[in-house]
């Protein structure tokens, strides 16, 4: 028996639509990356996101949609709030300002976001893991009055005085000792340095071909997330700001 291609496409489209419907119906189909953290399977918190998912490229807003805690609270507790949009601020870029901190064995990073949604929310938190939280973190904890004598021994071992707040970190760009290379484009350059250098927005997304993320992003990651050539772009970049002395 022939099929007419006419019939034959309206065959195929239907067994598309039907597979896609069915997909989606049990929350197979998606269209995009989740930002979602996985739920606690079995016991009173079954069904519940489990904060020990908190992945490093969540971003603060994701955390929030996730555990019902306000960006202003995490900006805060973490350092950003002068931040345009504390919300697109990723758990992983706290390394990056925190970075002394890690150098002496103190690492305020995405652990740490862990840990402060799972004692905000009164959520269970593996201590015997060594998470450190800034001292304004802390102190949104205390504040709330729920810990546990266990959960409140902990923290007050696991707090650190953070002297170089995030805004500090983007004032000094990237810190270097000689003067000569203070606005070389390196491996641990952010957008917020070429930024701060006098570069537009509209130049590095011109380099960068697409859209710039959040400024203090670094930028080599930023690159080989997106699969490009850092060698290319830092080049780039580079002329571009080379040309702002001329």
């Amino acid at each position: 028996m022939k099929v007419k291609i006419f019939h034959l496409a309206i065959i195929i489209f239907v067994i598309i639509l039907g597979g896609v419907s069915a997909t989606s119906a049990l929350n197979m189909w998606k269209t995009e990356s989740d930002k979602i953290p996985a739920k606690f399977k079995t016991g009173s918190l079954a069904d519940q996101y489990n904060p020990a998912d908190i992945r490093g490229s969540y971003s603060f807003g994701d955390v929030s949609n996730a555990f019902q805690i306000p960006v202003v609270d995490l900006a805060k507790a973490f350092g950003v709030s002068h931040l345009p949009e504390p919300e697109k601020f990723k758990n992983k870029d706290l390394e990056t300002i925190y970075g002394d901190l890690k150098e002496q064995g103190y690492e305020v990073g995405n652990n740490s976001v862990k840990l402060f949604v799972a004692l905000y929310k009164g959520l269970p938190y593996d201590l015997s893991e060594d998470s450190y939280l800034p001292e304004e973190a802390a102190a949104i904890l205390e504040a709330q009055g729920n810990l546990s004598p266990d959960q409140a021994a902990y923290l007050s071992n696991h707090t650190v005085s953070v002297a170089e707040t995030a805004g500090e970190y983007v004032t000094k760009g990237t810190n270097e000792d000689n003067e000569e290379d203070a606005r070389l484009v390196k491996g641990k350059t952010l957008f917020q340095d070429v930024l701060d250098w006098g570069l537009s927005k509209e130049t590095i997304e011109e380099v960068i071909g697409g859209k710039m993320p959040h400024p203090l992003t670094n930028i080599r990651d930023h690159v080989l997330e997106k699969e490009l050539e850092f060698g290319t772009i830092k080049q780039a970049l580079q002329e571009k700001v080379d040309e702002l002395d001329k």
